[in-house]
Formats: C-alpha cells, structure tokens, sequence
C-alpha cells in the first residue's frame, strides 16, 4: 500500500510536535558563593526591558514559569524573599523562532534497465539499476527557547545561567502546557546550584 506524501509529512510533523525534549545547557561563574545562597526575588522590570521577550506579551506562560522556578528552587531550600535582602536575583526571558529543516528522504525504489548502458564514467555496463528519488522537503517549525538568570545581588553581576531549548507545540491544554515548562524547568535547574 502506497502513502501518500502529505500523510507521512503530517505524521513526521506531529512526532516532532509530540517530543517533549529539551536540550538544555548551563553555565556559571564560579568566584560566586553558590553555597551561601538561601534566599532570593524576582526582577520584574528585566521582563519588560527586552522588546524580543515572548513572556511580556504572556503574562500567564510568565506566570507558569515563575511557578514551575519557584517549585524547584523550594524544593532544594531556596526562599523566597519580596521585601528584603536577598542573596541573588532571578530574571528570565523567553523567545520563539521559526526553524526549517531539510530533509532529502532515501530512495523509495529502484528500477532495472535490461541491456547495455553507460554508466556515470563512460563504461559500457549490461543492466543498470536506478534509484528513484523523493524530492526533498522542508518542515518548518517553532523554536522555543527559555533562559533563567541567576544574579548575584551584592555585585548585580550573572552568576549562572539556564537555557533550555525544545519544539513549541500547540497545546490543547493549560495543564499540557504546564507539564512541558515543568519538563524543561527542572532539566535546567537540576545544574543549580553547581558542582564547586
């Protein structure tokens, strides 16, 4: 049975909407002291600064991330401090982009040609077998990406940085949603604080 070609780019299309992975890498400097590190708040104006931050027209995704953050850090002791000192401070931004990628499929058959051929160097060869080639396609699909900074509140300097990078879907839940920020989130801040 022959599929047509619109059904297979739709189903390569929803199992690369359906990956809930997230590549995520971090990095910090490490003349900060990660150890003496108990309490911290968020920066609220670093949300509105960036023009490009997805977060600042979404104020419930912003919400549900800054929970997911909150989560995490509560449960490794951190707290969480509004109205005093603080050790560090806590911003995060989030973008979305448009990716291709290029896929240029395998042969889906061969076809065999009885009798003598020329073959690509000029020999002469009986019985040439040509494949038959798909022409390639594009997928275009969005991009997400979301970076938690972490600053040290005496020198108002980057102390560690978090981002996590996946597939945006479309989701047909806020809870679907929910769990896939709560994925991503704790990837990232399972490096946090680090390994001095």
């Amino acid at each position: 049975m022959k599929v047509p070609f619109g059904i297979v780019l739709m189903m390569t299309l929803l199992m690369l909407a359906g990956c809930s992975t997230y590549s995520v890498v971090t990095d910090y400097d490490s003349t900060f002291p990660f150890a003496s590190y108990k309490t911290y708040h968020w920066v609220e104006s670093s949300i509105t600064k960036s023009g490009n931050n997805v977060l600042a027209n979404n104020p419930l995704v912003l919400k549900r991330v800054k929970s997911s953050v909150d989560r995490e850090l509560a449960a490794k002791g951190y707290v969480v401090n509004d109205n005093g000192l603080v050790d560090f401070t806590l911003s995060v931004y989030a973008d979305v982009q448009e990716r291709e990628s290029f896929n240029n499929p395998p042969p889906i058959r061969f076809s065999y040609h009885h009798g003598y051929h020329h073959d690509r160097f000029g020999h002469e060869v009986f019985g040439v077998y040509d494949p038959y080639w798909r022409a390639p396609y594009v997928i275009l699909y969005k991009e997400g990406t979301l970076v938690v900074d972490v600053m040290d509140q005496k020198s108002s300097e980057l102390a560690w940085r978090g981002i996590a990078q996946g597939i945006v879907k479309n989701y047909d839940t806020s809870k679907e949603m929910q769990q896939d920020i709560d994925d991503a989130v704790k990837k990232m801040l399972a490096k946090f604080p680090p390994l001095q």
